[in-house]
């Protein structure tokens, strides 16, 4: 799900940023088949014709909003998982408790949080 997610969010990047925007469409330009084409195109995009990308900055609010609604999904689903995690190991064997207790605290950035106070997740 999430790799069919990361094309949009390169389309998102793309359109947010003036100096990718103008790299893309140079590219698209020239038309030869020589051109490397930046990898948030898609190879149907790299070959249709005309298909110009136009900066609009407010795509990048956009993504982020759209990145907020994938975690929080990400961390509901996460966490209903673990809750049926530990109903297996009360009630048919206990080696699945230090299963849970690992990615319970993993869920919750405990072993980022080791990274140092600047770490990206850490507490």
């Amino acid at each position: 799900m999430f790799a069919t997610f990361t094309q949009s969010l390169s389309r998102y990047l793309i359109v947010g940023d003036p100096d990718l925007v103008s790299q893309v469409n140079a590219v698209q330009a020239t038309g030869n088949g020589t051109a490397k084409v930046p990898p948030g195109v898609s190879h149907r995009q790299s070959k249709s014709t005309a298909q110009l990308f136009v900066y609009d900055p407010s795509r990048v609010d956009k993504m982020f909003d759209m990145l907020v609604k994938y975690e929080e999904n990400f961390a509901r689903h996460l966490k209903i998982l673990l809750d049926t995690l530990n109903y297996l190991a009360a009630t048919e064997t206990v080696v699945f408790l230090s299963l849970c207790a690992r990615l319970s605290s993993a869920g919750e950035g405990g072993f980022i949080a080791a990274a140092g106070d600047g770490a990206f997740g850490a507490n």
